[in-house]
Order: structure tokens, then C-alpha cells, then sequence
């Protein structure tokens, strides 16, 4: 009995291992095994770097794992699942091998092999030190004038990197450009680092990056700034004022002996600009009335504009109200005529004739009735602009066709 029982438990035992067998074999043919150099590439973090060193350009930035996985799993995989670390605790200044391990977040993955399986770093001490700031302006001020020494605020600013790279740094330095100011700039720059061949270094910190930069501008002597006054002699013709006057340039720089300047006070005349009858705008190029001895500065004369508008005013004119054309029916219109108000230049105004400004009623359907309709403006002159018809709107009996 005891065989029987020992040959029944073996066959049984063989026939779990069969379908244990069979299973795996049909679960590697449905979903099988893969194994290969993961085409990702998967960043290196560089970790427990000591105090006071900082990282210098390492032979690389990324490497690839080798696993082995399910085909299934494979194809959902991407760089994310996996973590390649190089470890840098109780490295010291220098150049050193750092081997690479790497692990991934799903246990199904096996890592076989990282490539390369180690990276070379250098190590170097971060230093500081403070360094004066130069400014370089990269425009001159308009003739005439001059910029002065510049202040920066602070005027120091302190460089951190690596040692190497400290020693690169040539100097420190902000562009201020004046963009034609007559007047002190002062302006928000940043400060830029350069080695002595004038190449920008970017690797660096900086506090502050960037600083306050104050240049004064200052006019020299024998030169002025003064503004130009037109001069207009007569008057625009009866019903138009002068309603606008400009130079160009408004402002202009003299040379002369400070005496002479000093005497013209804060403004320059033009020659007379004659606007007698004038009855439109006159543009000119007029000469300025100088002392002996005083120019301008690039220029011999300025370009004048003089605006001459027609005087606006008002006027209310007493109109019949007529219909339309567009019935030719017999009809009452009440009221039989309105006021209209009008505004615009004085001259045209003064021309108005009976004929001008007609006022008409249009009758919604051009059939016997009484309707209430808006009276409305034709034959306007042109530049005349009707305020109001009063009142706004008037009766209108249409009556019957006489046989």
C-alpha cells in the first residue's frame, strides 16, 4: 500500500512539474523575455558632492542601461524609469573615476550593465572674491557736450565659481549707452564678466548681477542749448485765426563766447514770417536772428509751420419744409417750416444762400394719411455741419388724388 501511495504522489509530482513547464514555455511564446542596451539615455546625478567643491564639465552627462524585461513591458519603458547615480562622498579636490550604479522604479526590470559604468569628474574649490565694476559707454553724447566720470552703485560686486574660472576673469563690467542725452543718465545694468581677450565667462555667479549706474552729461563751454521762437508779423484774412505754430528742430545748440551766449537769455528768433490775408497754413524755412559772433550747430535755419484755420461760429437759418420727390401726392405739412442750426467755418457761413440748406419730410408709403416723420437736412455745403432741425419731426397729410 505504501509503494502505491509512493508511486501515485510521484506520478502526480512529475505532472505539476509538466504543466509548471508547459505553462512557462507557452507564457515566454505570448510574452517573451527581451534583453538588449536600452536606447534612452538616462541623466547621471551627481550626489553627495562635499562642501565648498563645485563640479567642473565631467566627461559626460548621461549613460545607458543594459536590462533585460518582459517585450510587452519594454515598449512602455522611457528614461524616467530608470536612475543612474554617480556618488561623490569622500572626493576631495581633483580629477577622480566615479563608478555608476543604477536602479529602476518597476521590479520587473533586471539591470544587467550600465554604458559607460564610470564617469570622470573634477573637482575644484568655489572661491570668492569682490572685483571694482568698469563702465564702458558705447555711444558719445551729442557735440557739445561731455560725459563725466560715471558712478556705480555699489561699486563692487562678488564673483563665485570655481577657482579655475576665477582666475579667467579679466574684468567686471556694464554698457551704458547715452542715446543722444543732454542731460545725466542713469540707468539699471548688468554686470558682465570678460578674460582678457574680451570673451564673455557665463559659469560665474554674481552678486549683484546688476547695478546702479549714474553719468553725468554736461554741455561745454562756449556752447548752449536754446529754444526757438517764431516770429509772425501781420494778420490772417477776416474769418480765419492762426491756430498753430512749430519749429523744427524746437530746441538748437549755439557756439559762441560765453559772454555773447550768456546774453540771449533761454531762447533764439526766428526772421518774421508775414501772414497777412493769409487764408491757409504756411510752411517755410526761416534764417534765426543771431548776434555777431554766435552760429548754430549743424544748421542755418529751422523749418516753421504756421496753421490757419477758418474761424468757427453759428448760425440758425429759418427753412420750409418740403416732401420728398418720392410721392407727388397733394399735402400738409405742419409745422410749414423749422429752424436749423448750423455750425462750421465763419466765411462759409457768411455765404449761405436761401437755396442751401433744404429741409425735407419723406412719407413712410406714398398713400393717403397722416404720419409723424423726422425731417432731415439736403443741399448742405460742404464743412457745414447741421447741430439740430427744431422741432425734429413734423406732420405729414397725405390726402386723396382729385379725380
Amino acid at each position: 500500500m505504501l509503494r502505491s501511495f509512493l508511486s501515485n504522489a510521484s506520478s502526480i509530482l512529475i505532472a505539476l512539474l509538466f504543466a509548471v513547464v508547459v505553462w512557462i514555455v507557452a507564457t515566454n511564446e505570448e510574452n517573451p523575455v527581451r534583453e538588449g542596451l536600452f536606447p534612452d539615455a538616462v541623466p547621471i546625478e551627481f550626489q553627495n558632492r562635499s562642501e565648498g567643491l563645485t563640479l567642473v564639465e565631467p566627461s559626460r552627462l548621461a549613460a545607458r542601461v543594459r536590462i533585460r524585461t518582459e517585450s510587452a513591458l519594454w515598449n512602455t519603458l522611457n528614461s524616467s524609469n530608470f536612475q543612474i547615480i554617480a556618488d561623490l562622498g569622500g572626493l576631495g579636490e581633483g580629477q577622480a573615476d566615479v563608478p555608476l550604479t543604477a536602479k529602476s522604479n518597476d521590479p520587473r526590470i533586471r539591470i544587467l550593465a550600465i554604458d559607460p559604468p564610470v564617469v570622470q569628474v573634477q573637482l575644484e574649490k568655489i572661491r570668492s572674491v569682490p572685483m571694482a565694476v568698469r563702465v564702458r559707454v558705447l555711444d558719445e553724447p551729442p557735440l557739445g557736450y561731455e560725459a563725466k566720470t560715471a558712478q556705480v552703485t555699489p561699486p563692487t560686486v562678488t564673483i563665485t565659481g570655481p577657482q579655475n574660472e576665477i582666475e579667467r576673469v579679466n574684468d567686471a563690467t556694464v554698457e551704458v549707452a547715452l542715446r543722444g542725452a543732454k542731460s545725466a543718465v542713469d540707468r539699471q545694468a548688468n554686470v558682465l564678466l570678460h578674460d582678457a581677450q574680451g570673451n564673455q565667462i557665463q559659469n560665474l555667479t554674481i552678486e549683484p548681477s546688476t547695478v546702479q549706474v549714474h553719468i553725468p552729461i554736461e554741455q561745454r563751454v562756449g556752447y548752449k542749448d536754446a529754444a526757438v521762437k517764431a516770429v509772425i508779423s501781420g494778420n490772417p484774412a477776416s474769418g480765419y485765426w492762426l491756430s498753430d505754430i512749430s519749429v523744427d528742430p524746437a530746441t538748437v545748440t549755439l557756439v559762441g563766447a560765453p559772454e555773447a551766449l550768456n546774453q540771449l537769455g533761454g531762447f533764439v528768433e526766428t526772421e518774421p514770417i508775414d501772414v497777412s490775408n493769409a487764408k491757409e497754413g504756411i510752411t517755410r524755412r526761416v534764417r534765426l536772428k543771431l548776434p555777431e559772433g554766435v552760429s548754430v550747430l549743424n544748421a542755418k535755419d529751422v523749418l516753421t509751420r504756421v496753421a490757419i484755420e477758418p474761424v468757427l461760429s453759428g448760425l440758425t437759418v429759418q427753412r420750409q419744409v418740403s416732401i420728398s420727390d418720392s410721392c407727388n401726392l397733394s399735402a400738409q405739412i405742419s409745422p410749414e417750416s423749422v429752424q436749423v442750426i448750423l455750425s462750421g467755418p465763419l466765411p462759409i457761413l457768411q455765404t449761405i444762400q436761401r437755396n442751401d440748406v433744404q429741409i425735407v419730410i419723406d412719407a413712410p408709403r406714398c398713400a393717403p394719411g397722416t404720419y409723424q416723420s423726422v425731417l432731415r437736412a439736403v443741399n448742405v455745403p460742404d464743412k457745414i455741419k447741421v447741430e439740430s432741425i427744431v422741432p425734429a419731426t413734423a406732420e405729414l397729410i397725405i390726402e386723396n388724388a382729385k379725380p
